[in-house]
């Protein structure tokens, strides 16, 4: 069940015992990324094996991707590897609201941080499961030539590491942004910090200054069979008083019945929301049922969702 597949320049390895993937939703790829530019700021908050990351993340962007499935960001992690991208994507694997709440966040000395937001999938399981894991990576690994099992004996030495030090405790509050001296509250800039000084890929400081609770462009909603109802996420969320320049697009995917129109969509969201969409798009992904079609609402995020100056 472990294999290959290749998707426009990009090559994403998987098991589809434990994970995701649809080759009919190709298209559906290359159509979203091509809206991205080179430097944008993507969150994407259910990001699978990274079939909108990695492309996204080969175009210049750099990209925060979370999955609750820890298996879904193994192999991320892996393909990030693999296509050479691992120096522009942050993988996490948490709940989605709490991942968008994290990383709009804005820095706060006071915060103390109880675990890593960046966790490998070996932090999550027990020895055997861990032991299993490993025998996996090396019939996974097989026949890719030395350069690609070099990349990913780092990613499992990096997994060890990073294992050893969430179990160790609690990571220190004061990770600092070059050059400004701002303390940050969260993994994030730990794990700048972390890849910044491991990864000789790294563009100079690119990624360390990125600032998601200043400025983000897009968030990927790619979960068609709830994905609206995490929308309420979005209220209150970006602190007005830090956010600067337009609002992200917000790209939502989910299903319609023959029974429900757009506008019925559209209605859920706005109540998710609790205000009004504006110059909203549907795009027809593909139908996957008779009376059943995939669809991705996209729309800037509303004003009315920002949260005024707090005292």
């Amino acid at each position: 069940m472990i294999t290959e597949v290749k998707q426009y320049g990009a090559t994403f390895r998987l098991d589809y015992r434990l994970v995701y993937w649809n080759s009919r939703l190709e298209h559906e790829h290359k159509r979203l990324v091509s809206m991205f530019q080179a430097g944008q700021t993507i969150c994407d908050m259910f990001t699978g094996i990274g079939p909108f990351a990695i492309p996204a993340a080969q175009k210049g962007c750099i990209v925060y991707a979370n999955d609750l499935n820890p298996d879904s960001i193994h192999y991320l992690r892996i393909n990030a590897k693999i296509n050479k991208v691992d120096d522009r994507i942050y993988a996490y694997n948490m709940d989605a609201r709490k991942f968008i709440s994290q990383m709009m966040e804005v820095p706060n000395n006071e915060v103390t941080l109880e675990t890593s937001h960046e966790v490998p999938i070996l932090d999550t399981r027990d020895n055997a499961e861990s032991n299993s894991e490993n025998e996996l990576l090396t019939v996974d690994t097989k026949d890719l030539g030395d350069s690609n099992n070099s990349g990913l004996e780092d990613v499992k030495g990096s997994t060890r590491h990073t294992a050893t030090s969430v179990i160790a405790g609690k990571r220190s509050s004061t990770s600092y942004h070059e050059g400004n001296g701002e303390a940050h509250g969260t993994d994030i800039l730990e794990g700048c910090r972390r890849k910044g000084s491991t990864n000789k890929r790294m563009r100079g400081s690119e990624i360390c200054v990125t600032k998601t609770w200043e400025h983000v462009d897009h968030v990927i909603m790619n979960l068609p069979a709830s994905a609206v109802q995490f929308l309420d996420a979005f209220r209150g969320l970006i602190q007005k008083k830090y956010w600067k320049g337009c609002l992200p697009w917000i790209h939502c995917y989910c299903f319609i019945r023959a029974t429900e129109t757009p506008e019925t969509i559209i209605a859920v969201a706005e109540s998710a929301l609790n205000t009004r969409i504006q110059d909203s798009t549907f795009h027809r992904v593909r139908d996957v049922a008779p009376n059943k079609a995939m669809y991705c609402l996209s729309f800037r995020l509303p004003e009315a969702c920002l949260k005024e100056d707090s005292q």
